[in-house]
């Protein structure tokens, strides 16, 4: 294992390790390698759309390359495609949907869909999603309900990982939490964010690339840090709650991770993290929509008096600029719509090989 000099940045892309490609061909690559394996066009297209936005943002762990695995995933029969979403249960303001044991994407999108609909004409709207696997970049539920002048809120469980505060071994998946709100002329917020000291994703990668993990993101089974990342989840380790330490306010973390436990897996009746299987996961979404409280450009324009405040915060010596939720995902995002998308070298085989495999059209 290697050092890594930035705790939270282990892949640098550059033109020796990474290959920049077009938004629009990586969308029409993922398409065709989910069609390969059965999926629908239509479920094919929507999650395309949410792995290439999720690279556009930089949120590499998942984006587009996860597409070999999905795919993988469905041959094995280990998803079911085609799936069905099902409304279980639904009244004016609420649904249960069931997935279909198959993409997380496709049942997700429908419950954000759903959520904003129900928002619409009741001013709230919320779906609870089970039988589902996973849904991406949690990231951009809420943009969907953005896009419509609302609030939009999403968050989904995962088979547990994370220890509970003060607890010794994993019981909780990373449960993201994300939330977005337009702004007017300032970027709108979009905050993204494990409920876990660090997305699982980042230890894979930083296995992955072997290098080390700071201290802080995972301990043993005896409370030791762990700074070499494992492999396969198990009760010998565990990722810290957000807070670390009881110090640090590690309960809050804790208690955060229930309430996406709650809201996902017992109210969904899906299940919780430690009743889950690798790569079960369940899902909420909700949409609150702001013509009911209040007048929208009059909401947007306080957005950005409060964006433009924070944006104004002198900052601690040797940092630039202080940040709003959102700023460094749009920063990438507005890069790599120009300069295309760095897909890493071996994932960008990976996916040439897999388009190759399945014999559909090659677009990268």
């Amino acid at each position: 294992m290697k050092d890594t000099p930035v705790a939270l940045d282990y892949l640098k892309f550059n033109d020796s390790n990474s290959i920049r490609v077009p938004a629009e061909d990586l969308h029409k690559q993922v398409s065709a390698i989910l069609q390969g394996v059965g999926t629908p066009e239509e479920h094919a297209e929507i999650t395309a759309k949410i792995l290439v936005s999720s690279s556009l943002r930089g949120v590499e762990t998942h984006g587009v390359a996860n597409v070999v695995r999905y795919s993988q995933s469905i041959e094995g029969g280990e998803y079911t495609v085609p799936q069905t979403v099902e409304t279980i249960s639904e009244t004016g303001t609420s649904a249960l949907l069931s997935c279909g044991n198959g993409l997380g994407f496709v049942a997700a999108h429908q419950g954000m869909e759903m959520s904003i609909a129900k928002a619409k004409e009741l001013g709230l709207g919320m779906t609870t999603i089970r039988d589902g696997h996973h849904i991406g970049m949690v990231g951009y539920y809420p943009m969907m309900a953005v896009e419509q002048d609302m609030i939009g809120m999403a968050m989904t469980n995962g088979n547990k990982s994370v220890r509970p505060a003060l607890g010794a071994r994993p019981r909780l998946g990373t449960n993201p939490i994300a939330f977005g709100a337009p702004a007017g002329e300032e970027r709108d917020f979009n905050l993204d964010m494990a409920t876990s000291t660090v997305a699982s994703g980042k230890i894979a990668l930083a296995k992955r690339l072997g290098v080390q993990m700071p201290v802080g993101w995972t301990v043993s089974a005896e409370g030791e840090p762990i700074t070499e990342p494992r492999g396969e989840r198990g009760e010998d380790w565990a990722i810290n709650p957000l807070g670390g330490t009881r110090e640090q306010g590690s309960h809050k973390g804790y208690g955060l991770g229930l309430v996406v436990e709650i809201l996902c897996g017992v109210l969904s009746g899906g299940g919780f993290g430690a009743q889950l299987s690798p790569g079960q996961n369940m899902t909420w979404t909700m949409a609150i929509d702001i013509a009911k409280f209040r007048d929208v450009d009059d909401f947007k324009a306080m957005m950005d008096d409060m964006i433009r405040e924070l944006h104004a915060t002198p900052t601690l010596p040797g940092e630039d600029r202080v940040l709003v939720a959102g700023d460094p995902e749009a920063d990438c995002e507005d890069d790599r719509l120009v300069n295309g998308v760095p897909v890493e070298n071996g994932q960008y085989d990976e996916m040439r090989a897999r388009a190759i495999e399945l014999d559909v059209e090659v677009f990268i």
